[in-house]
């Protein structure tokens, strides 16, 4: 008697070694990612709680740094090793005009010019000839920029109208309310692109942020939030379109909401990213229709595993930071007060995003209609890093000082003879999720 066996299929014996888009994610000295990132300006450091009280260590792009503010309050980036035998200088002192080294007494100002080499005869007679690598800075909206690309090519910082004018009473609100983070940002321990390209896979939040770990956005079904119906995952993806912009790219998501006369209305939730690496992001937890956007993010890579937060809000008080901060609950809690079990019921971005890996595994995803945004930020990187290879300035590089850019960000009323979202030629550019199939006669 033969006996027969039934081969399985699908198994995971025989896979190819799975990899990362290390022109997507890998962001050191001479890599694709990391000489396009140079091209921009970055936050490192928020203004207001960098004091000349003591340096800050920062990684940058695989680059090992100090901030820190002088005696005469000037801001400065300089390489972390000193130039004279290598001590780090988050050991050093700041004095009036600079930073001195603890090893030897060198001194060094804001640009990296050696001032006093304090153990050598004359306080060093050719100390000019000894010059602390340093980066440019620049200050604005209540953070420190840096820029680390070539000196030829460094281009104008942006500015944005969500960020100004300041109105009558407002100011920047900039630094984390959180032990270790005021100064130089909030770390995680995961590639920067997991977390920007986050933002514009907007079905993790239908899922994710309600269907899968409850209402975590705080106001969910209130008249300060957003409705219930918001994240209705029947229909989220009919209800989404894709747009490329001037500098990035934007979702629009409708839904029905009540209008400013108390009367059910068609709205619009619309979120920007502009390159490389700025979130726009509405407030989720107090709606407020039609107004001027007020809150920019920078995820800023550390290196290829580790990135860190920043912002900036334009606020009259803080109330906009704390929702920002804490308005994401998991099952009621704020994540410090989550135990390990708590979190595998109720996970989070950090969770959804840290357990992809330090650097997601490309190879190993299976793409459908729903990361259409996500392919088109990626496809737009690429251009980015394309456009640096070829000795191109990349999208929303400039030299020249022009007026703020526009954010189109915020939950916006729909004219009642709007057409619908998903109609082709939406907007120029528009790239918009296409409508599902009808289910078959019987199904």
């Amino acid at each position: 008697m033969t006996e027969s066996t039934t081969v399985d299929t699908g198994t995971g014996y025989g896979r190819k070694r799975p990899s990362h888009d290390a022109r997507l994610t890998e962001v050191g000295p001479g890599t694709p990612m990391g000489e396009a990132m140079r091209r921009y300006w970055h936050p490192v450091a928020t203004s207001e709680t960098l004091t000349s009280d003591q340096p800050h260590r920062i990684r940058v792009l695989g680059e090992d740094l100090i901030v820190f503010r002088d005696g005469q309050g000037r801001a400065g980036v300089v390489y972390e090793r000193c130039a004279h035998r290598g001590s780090s200088l988050f050991y050093g002192r700041i004095e009036d005009d600079g930073i001195r080294c603890c090893y030897h007494g060198w001194k060094f100002d804001v640009q990296g010019h050696c001032l006093e080499q304090a153990c050598e005869p004359g306080g060093g007679r050719r100390r000019e000839v000894a010059r602390q690598p340093w980066y440019p800075v620049e200050e604005r909206y209540g953070l420190v920029f840096v820029y680390m690309g070539p000196p030829d090519r460094k281009p104008a910082m942006p500015r944005y109208d969500a960020l100004e004018p300041l109105e009558e009473g407002e100011r920047y609100w900039a630094g984390w309310p959180v032990p270790g983070a005021e100064v130089t940002g909030m770390e995680q321990d995961f590639n920067w692109l997991q977390i920007w390209e986050n933002a514009i896979d907007n079905v993790h939040v239908t899922w994710l942020h309600y269907a899968h770990s409850g209402a975590q956005l705080t106001g969910t079904g209130t008249p300060e939030g957003l409705p219930e119906s918001f994240y209705d995952p029947s229909l989220v993806a009919e209800a989404t379109s894709y747009h490329r912009t001037e500098f990035g790219a934007k979702y629009h998501q409708r839904f029905e909401g009540t209008g400013p006369d108390g009367q059910p209305t068609e709205l619009e939730w619309r979120l920007e990213q502009q390159l490389p690496n700025i979130i726009a992001l509405p407030d989720f937890t107090q709606v407020t229709l039609d107004a001027r956007h007020n809150l920019l993010i920078w995820i800023v890579p550390s290196d290829d595993t580790h990135h860190r937060v920043f912002f900036s809000i334009r606020a009259a008080d803080p109330g906009r930071m704390q929702r920002l901060v804490f308005g994401i609950k998991q099952n009621g809690k704020m994540f410090w007060e989550m135990t390990e079990d708590d979190l595998r019921k109720y996970p989070s971005d950090i969770e959804a995003q840290g357990s992809q890996g330090p650097i997601t595994l490309h190879s190993e995803e299976t793409l459908a209609t729903s990361d259409r945004g996500v392919v088109m930020v990626r496809r737009m990187l690429r251009t980015m890093v394309d456009d640096v290879e070829a000795g191109k300035d990349p999208l929303g590089v400039s030299r020249d000082d022009g007026p703020p850019r526009h954010i189109d960000s915020g939950v916006f009323t729909v004219p009642a003879d709007s057409d619908a979202i998903l109609q082709e030629g939406t907007a120029p550019g528009a790239l918009s999720a296409p409508k599902p199939a009808a289910p078959a006669p019987g199904a």
